[in-house]
């Protein structure tokens, strides 16, 4: 199933649904980055050791980090956003 979920819009009070289709496994972590010149990121861990990185804001997908041989348990940003770190179990 699709990732899912709410995020409030910017300068909006409204909160608006999210479904970001691509994983093909459950979801572990979704991560949204501090607020950046361009934008809210998400980055999401999931199962099919594929972390995807999306606009905060709409869910449209930017694009699929590679190299992971297994299940993706977690991934951050840094405070900027100018980085994310994504870790698994493969070794």
């Amino acid at each position: 199933p699709p990732l899912s979920f709410t995020t409030r819009m910017e300068g909006s009070s409204q909160q608006a649904p999210l479904v970001c289709p691509g994983h093909s496994r459950g979801v572990v972590q979704v991560s949204f980055s501090n607020s950046t010149p361009d934008g809210v990121f998400l980055l999401s861990a999931c199962l099919d050791g594929k972390p995807m990185l999306r606009r905060g804001d709409t869910g449209d997908w930017i694009g699929t980090f590679e190299g992971h041989k297994g299940a993706v348990w977690s991934a951050k940003f840094d405070a900027p956003a100018f980085r994310a770190a994504t870790g698994s179990a493969d070794f």
